[in-house]
């Protein structure tokens, strides 16, 4: 891609991301937070952790998860279980490459 950065989701994590996502009946390809909410509480991380990791994955900030930002959140979910500090603001590799121009615009 044009910017240089691969995305930091590996293909191996997004395939199982993915076979989450459809689990969770996606309507028109996005889930409603309410759908997502429970895989998010499922991982026991503290409740403001998971507010964070929402707000960072819903980059349109639609209050939906698409494929995509639904692999965020899990990476960002996956990351907080190794111990490591969910970022404040989205890093550049975290950004989903469907989603860079938006993300540049906001």
């Amino acid at each position: 891609n044009r910017w240089g950065s691969p995305w930091a989701v590996k293909p191996e994590d997004k395939a199982k991301y993915d076979a989450i996502f459809d689990s969770l009946s996606p309507v028109n390809g996005f889930l409603s937070g309410d759908k997502v909410k429970p895989v998010l509480l499922n991982s026991k991380l503290p409740v403001d952790i998971l507010g964070r990791v929402w707000e960072l994955s819903d980059i349109d900030h639609d209050g939906m998860l698409d494929r995509d930002e639904f692999a965020v959140a899990m990476f960002l979910v996956y990351c907080a279980l190794e111990k490591e500090p969910v970022p404040m603001s989205l890093p550049p590799a975290l950004v989903p490459p469907s989603k860079r121009k938006t993300w540049l615009e906001i």
